[in-house]
């Protein structure tokens, strides 16, 4: 019987052991190589191959030179655009941004400056700092307001294709604040020094069950997918707290007081079986073809969800202004809303043209949901919005510190405040 390993000689060995080492080594070099040629590549064209191909091939469909179409359908959840895409696609967007960094380009935004900024209800400090974000402290939280913020923040970051500058900031989400140099929900004309953020709303707003944005514009579609204009009910809807310190929903309730034309009721959330009977959920009100909103403490939050309707927005002339408030036209045949005076006086005229006009009334109900639920008010939209915000403020003020002055991190990482709700606490 013959054995095979006879027929093996040390010889064969030895050459078989270097062939197969010699492979092993040229196939390591070559991951290597690959991996070397990978990472070092620009971050930014490493994560947006995707998005890059749907651009050119969109631009080439265009027929926009050099241009990048926006596709609501594609793009309103696409949080991946890169910053010429957001340009693009939003150029009525950055309007507050552009205001704000005019208001500073010759006085830049110092480490001092934010340091004597005195903490008000809803206040907090936080930077980012390659890429990640930390908070630096957080003096009083607004229900869920603080946490929504920082999350719609660390969502803009953590999606962005494009690497975001370092950057130190405060913000403030109450209502209404003293006028300083930080972000904040709302502002008056005169109030220059603030920087307008998105609304906490975008992100989610639990205490009310109104949910998430997504979740609210979801709903809504739905609801008026089987709702078209013809079968909307021809009045004017509003539900509201009435606010001592503020008249003009008064104004609103005098105004429409008896009008075969109005469905405004005022909500006692004290009275459970009136408000059973009288309380809308936000697809609800845009059953209605007219919708009428109000200013609160200072701002109100129902606008955003109130573009999403096929409806037409009334309102009185607003006194204090939001991110997107620039996008809003009250005349011409861009019309997007209707526009009252301050007591509603000119309601009730406003509202019989809008009812003998059907197909008026219609087209500013068309134009607010192509410009506000179609493009300006997507997911898309805000995260462009967060994300350009961190440019303009980086360019009017300070290269911040990560390190204080005992060598020590001067944040708190995102995550671990989002786990803990705090940025000190004993380990247990």
């Amino acid at each position: 019987m013959t054995d095979s390993k006879q027929n093996w000689s040390p010889i064969e060995g030895l050459l078989s052991h270097k062939y197969r080492r010699t492979i092993y080594l040229a196939a390591l070099a070559l991951t290597i190589i690959t991996l070397l040629t990978f990472y070092s590549a620009p971050i930014s064209s490493r994560r947006t191959t995707t998005t890059t191909t749907t651009t050119t091939k969109t631009a080439t469909s265009s027929g926009h030179k050099g241009e990048w179409d926006w596709d609501w359908r594609r793009d309103a959840g696409n949080l991946l655009m890169t910053d010429e895409q957001c340009g693009a696609a939003f150029p009525g967007l950055f309007v507050e941004i552009e205001r704000a960094v005019d208001t500073r380009k010759e006085n830049k935004i110092t480490f001092e400056e934010l340091d004597a900024i005195k903490p008000q209800y809803g206040y907090g400090r936080a930077m980012i700092y390659d890429q990640q974000l930390y908070i630096i402290s957080i003096d009083s939280t607004v229900y869920s307001r603080t946490m929504a913020t920082l999350h719609a923040i660390h969502r803009a970051i953590l999606t962005s294709p494009e690497p975001l500058p370092n950057i130190e900031f405060t913000f403030i989400v109450n209502d209404k604040i003293d006028p300083t140099t930080t972000w904040a929900l709302t502002r008056r004309a005169a109030d220059t020094d603030i920087w307008l953020m998105p609304d906490f709303g975008y992100y989610s707003w639990p205490e009310t069950k109104v949910g998430t944005y997504a979740e609210v514009q979801q709903k809504i579609l739905a609801a008026e997918h089987t709702s078209p204009w013809s079968s909307k009910r021809a009045k004017l809807v509003w539900r509201g707290a009435p606010m001592t310190a503020h008249n003009i929903r008064q104004h609103l309730v005098d105004a429409t007081a008896g009008k075969s034309w109005a469905d405004v009721k005022y909500l006692d959330w004290n009275d459970k079986p009136a408000l059973q009977r009288d309380l809308l959920a936000m697809p609800d009100h845009c059953g209605y073809k007219f919708v009428a909103h109000t200013e609160g403490a200072s701002y109100s939050g129902r606008l955003k969800y109130l573009q999403n309707c096929r409806s037409v927005v009334v309102a009185h002339r607003l006194q204090w202004i939001q991110h997107h408030h620039p996008l809003l036209v009250s005349e011409g045949p861009e019309q997007n809303f209707v526009e009252v005076d301050d007591e509603f006086v000119g309601l009730e005229a406003a509202m019989e043209e809008l009812l003998a006009d059907d197909a008026r009334a219609e087209r500013i109900a068309g134009n607010a949901v192509r410009v506000f639920r179609e493009r300006y008010l997507t997911g898309a939209a805000e995260v462009c919005y967060w994300r350009r915000l961190v440019r303009g403020w980086r360019d009017v003020s300070f290269e911040p510190s990560f390190y204080d002055e005992k060598g020590e991190w001067r944040g708190v990482p995102a995550e671990s405040y989002f786990l803990m709700g705090k940025v000190e606490w004993e380990p247990y």
